[in-house]
């Protein structure tokens, strides 16, 4: 009989931590560029090391732009050797990449708690703050934010390309979740003028808040003042179209501006 040869050694083969766990199989079978961990940790220690590493590249990012981000850069402000942001990452994109999963994780729960309100019979004006004030505040407590999904165009299927894939499925999230806030406040509204209102609003906020994270400090508040006054004018006559319509009585039509809202956020 033939002499079974032994196996042969894997090679530059390494050991794995006992705080790692190996990637899923069918992300790395489909090559699934979400899949933006190498080692993705099981235990707190190496939970808090990757946050450790995240908000480093957090931070490196929002003071001097993304192209500093190098991986030497965040292991430096992390202070630990690359070797350990290799251990968790294969590369600084997937840093990104996993640092725009984490901003968008904090986004959908925002989404989700400003929604779960019944818009039925609350004044506009309130119901545009109870989205916008959180939205505000989160772009204020990450300044790294805007300039993780402002990445250059990258292959579509590379881990580069994750924050601009990430960045559309919020926006399409959130202009649903406008859509159905909206179906509720006015029943009446025809679905492709609803859809078009939620659309146009989320374009209007996204590009302001956009807008407000690259203004000083003293013109913070008056962009997201008007913010909230530009909504409020579009969609008053399509969510209240009472409040909207010519007023019989000349002394009530005096009222409608006052209508406006007057609520401050901090800058």
């Amino acid at each position: 009989m033939p002499t079974r040869l032994p196996k042969r050694p894997r090679a530059n083969a390494t050991a794995v931590p006992a705080d790692a766990e190996r990637p899923d199989d069918a992300s790395t079978r489909t090559g699934d560029p979400d899949a933006t961990y190498r080692r993705k940790p099981r235990q707190i220690r190496g939970q808090q090391r990757v946050e450790l590493l995240l908000n480093a590249a957090a931070a490196v990012i929002a003071e001097h732009g993304l192209n500093a981000a190098t991986a030497e850069a965040i292991a430096i402000r992390a202070r630990t050797a690359k070797g350990s942001l290799y251990q968790f990452f294969p590369n600084r994109d997937a840093v990104v990449a996993a640092l725009a999963l984490r901003f968008a994780d904090e986004l959908r729960r925002i989404h989700e708690k400003a929604f779960a309100t019944d818009p039925r019979g609350m004044p506009l004006d309130r119901l545009i703050d109870r989205i916008v004030k959180p939205l505000a505040s989160f772009h204020d407590k990450n300044p790294a934010f805007r300039r993780v999904f402002m990445t250059a165009d990258a292959p579509v299927n590379s881990t580069g390309a994750a924050p601009n894939r990430i960045r559309a499925q919020l926006f399409d999230s959130f202009v649903d979740r406008l859509d159905l806030l909206f179906a509720a406040r006015n029943l009446r509204l025809p679905a492709r003028e609803r859809r078009r209102a939620a659309l146009v609003s989320a374009s209007i906020g996204q590009s302001l808040l956009a807008r407000r994270d690259r203004a000083t400090a003293a013109e913070k508040k008056p962009i997201l003042d008007d913010l909230r006054r530009v909504l409020w004018c579009y969609l008053t006559p399509l969510l209240d179209p009472l409040a909207a319509s010519p007023a019989a009585s000349p002394a009530a039509s005096q009222t409608a501006p006052s209508a406006r809202p007057t609520t401050t956020f901090k800058a």
